[in-house]
């Protein structure tokens, strides 16, 4: 199936910020206090590249997400996820209702490849009143998608 391919693709997608092929993509910032939504992408890139947890970066993501979870060999070929480090310099909210959000995040990644600045896609939805992640949809995996199966992608992680 079409859909599994590209949730894959976000999965090992994270493979092209160590290319740092992506250049700087500035959105608005948040100004004034943080909105809910922000933090959850903030404690999503904190928790994998910060504290290097997969199993809590992997239970962030919302109960009935079809993302395939992440996993410690996505990261091998960067010499593993202690390699990389991601700051998110702003958020962005795109389009919100009461349960479910489009964020957009200018993340800056180092690798030891080099650093990139890169605009990364997230849906969040909401699960026990808390936002969760629905889909995460790095620039690097967008690189390879055509605009129909993003925007399909996008809209399936929407109808959770």
């Amino acid at each position: 199936m079409r859909r599994r391919q590209i949730l894959t693709a976000t999965a090992i997608g994270i493979g092209g910020l160590a290319g740092c092929a992506g250049g700087s993509n500035s959105g608005d910032s948040n100004s004034g206090e943080e909105s809910p939504t922000a933090s959850t992408v903030k404690t999503f890139y904190d928790t994998l590249y910060g504290e290097d947890d997969i199993e809590a970066a992997n239970a962030l993501y919302h109960p009935d997400s079809e993302a395939p979870a992440l996993k410690p060999a996505d990261f091998e070929p960067f010499g593993g996820l202690e390699s990389i480090g991601a700051t998110v310099d702003s958020t962005e909210i795109v389009e919100q209702s009461d349960g479910t959000a489009e964020v957009h995040a200018d993340v800056q990644y180092s690798t030891p490849a080099g650093s990139a600045t890169n605009t990364d896609w997230f849906v969040l939805s909401k699960a026990d009143g808390e936002w969760r992640v629905a889909l995460w949809l790095p620039s690097s995996s967008r690189g390879n998608l055509s605009d129909e199966e993003i925007t399909d992608a996008m809209e399936t992680a929407k109808s959770i």
